[in-house]
């Protein structure tokens, strides 16, 4: 019997080598691995994790070996004499009290200074974004820039990146292992007098352009596991373009063009196209297209919340109140009639686009959504099918969301009501922002 449990000891010990082998391949792809680091924050955490991995690892070996050796050289042995007892020896006791000092010296003395390096403030040139954890998605304001992003950011590469983190309802957690940095993201204290609301702070410069997926590190509710970031690390080229087409929403004034163009086309009542997020201007009664907004303000973010519900919804103008659209089937496209749909329901309560008057502050920026590759954080790629989905019934694709669906209420908010036509219409002219 002892024999087969050894064998069986052994060959569980050969599998779990395996196992560990395998998760060690290098040339896998592991897109949140944080061994793989694109910045230099990324890289600092990785030295002082290598550093202490390689003294503990030191030391487990030297500990084991010597451990096998006086377990192997000292066995008992048949007819061996009583051992002779010591006392103890100075030399030996001095050294194992001294060695481990100086290397907790050489562990620390690293980690210590990183910790500080990390924690400093951010340069003049660093570009500073505003980040807001909801229950559950993510929001990126960039104040210097006018823009307001949802579940996606765009960063150029080789320029130091400042987040300050704070959250509008629980306590979550900003991670994107590649750029290194993992901060708790806590609802935001009332502060009064001058002094600015103390948030937690990452500061990363990337050196490699690409997309790196991150998520919410903190249990924070049902739906935690669905709350889904991605991180575009660009050109400062492509930065400037993204910035600006943010600011115009380039798509819906290029699509407005079109529907100016296309004879007995009309535009929905009350509508005031090329109006930035956060301003206001009187109706017109023809589509405009205008030049990109600078400097423009950013629509405010929503107030703290009452965990698992949703405020009432703002974001209308009062003296505006939703009208149907007028809709001309042979005159425009799916996506131009899905525009229409979208303003004139009470899609607008809860969500902006830039170029239109949608001016919600509750749920994400939908500007450029068709370039996002998820839809709800996270939830489902961005399809056709699973945009529809999503608007017809977003607790089905992630359960606990606080958005209402076309017949469930979300959130403390009634149903959309809207019909299988209307939804498909939005969902087309919602992957048409790209």
């Amino acid at each position: 019997m002892s024999k087969f449990r050894f064998r069986r000891a052994g060959g569980l010990l050969t599998l779990a080598a395996l196992f560990f082998v395998a998760a060690c391949e290098a040339g896998g792809d592991f897109p949140q691995t944080t061994f793989r680091p694109v910045s230099e924050l990324g890289e600092k955490q990785n030295a002082v994790f290598y550093n202490t991995t390689w003294w503990t690892v030191g030391i487990m070996v030297l500990v084991e070996v010597l451990l096998l050796y006086v377990i192997w050289r000292f066995r008992e042995k048949p007819d061996a004499p009583k051992p002779e007892q010591i006392h103890g020896n100075t030399i030996f006791e001095i050294a194992w009290t001294a060695i481990p000092a100086v290397i907790i010296v050489v562990i620390a003395v690293p980690t210590i200074l990183t910790i500080f390096d990390t924690q400093r403030e951010a340069p003049e040139d660093a570009l500073r974004i505003e980040v807001i954890g909801h229950q559950w998605w993510w929001e990126f304001r960039y104040p210097e820039e006018g823009v307001v992003a949802g579940n996606q950011f765009y960063v150029p590469i080789d320029r130091p990146v400042e987040l300050r983190l704070h959250s509008a309802d629980v306590v979550h957690s900003f991670w994107i292992p590649k750029l290194g940095g993992k901060r708790d993201v806590n609802p935001q204290p009332a502060v009064t007098g001058d002094r600015e609301p103390v948030t937690n702070q990452i500061l990363f410069t990337p050196h490699e352009e690409g997309a790196y997926t991150g998520q919410c590190a903190e249990f924070c509710g049902e739906a935690h596991a669905i709350m889904r970031m991605v991180a575009h690390v660009v050109s400062q080229a492509e930065y400037d373009e993204w910035i600006e087409q943010m600011r115009s929403g380039s798509t819906g004034a290029d699509m407005l063009t079109q529907l100016a163009r296309t004879p007995g086309a009309t535009a929905p009542v009350g509508d005031t196209t090329g109006v930035a997020v956060g301003d206001s201007a009187p109706p017109r009664t023809q589509p405009q297209v205008e030049p990109p907004a600078t400097g423009q303000a950013l629509p405010a973010p929503a107030s703290a919340q009452q965990i698992g519900a949703i405020p009432a919804p703002t974001g209308l103008p009062a003296a505006r109140p939703a009208v149907p659209a007028v809709m001309v089937p042979g005159a425009q496209t799916d996506a131009e009639l899905g525009r229409e749909v979208f303003l004139s329901k009470t899609c607008v309560a809860c969500h902006a686009i830039t170029g239109t008057r949608a001016q919600g502050a509750l749920g994400p920026v939908l500007t450029r959504f068709g370039t996002r590759p998820w839809v709800g954080a996270g939830a489902a790629t961005n399809s056709q099918a699973n945009v529809e989905q999503w608007i017809r019934d977003p607790q089905s694709m992630k359960p606990g969301t606080l958005m209402p669906g076309a017949h469930t209420p979300g959130g403390g908010m009634p149903p959309t009501n809207l019909t299988e036509q209307e939804i498909r219409l939005i969902a087309t002219y919602l992957r048409s922002l790209k």
